[in-house]
């Protein structure tokens, strides 16, 4: 249970974090996908993988709308 609630709360606080630090969103995905292969070692259920999907569709949404703030904000 402890793995699902990481796999879907994981990438939505990490991508738009490392969205803002790579100032590029795709390889802000890239990085948090990579991170959570090596924290979880081997996804072991389907819902494990449905919620990590979730979780990185909800993550790059975020680092979206963080990123068209920061547009209007500068320009």
């Amino acid at each position: 249970m402890l793995e699902i609630i990481g796999a879907f709360i994981l990438p939505i606080v990490l991508i738009p974090f490392l969205a803002r630090v790579t100032y590029n969103r795709l390889v802000a995905i890239g990085l948090a996908i990579i991170i959570m292969f090596v924290i979880f070692n081997n996804f072991e259920s389907f819902w494990t993988i449905v919620t990590a999907i979730a979780g990185v569709l909800i993550g790059s949404y975020f680092s979206l709308r963080i990123g068209k703030k920061v547009n209007k904000k500068w320009s």
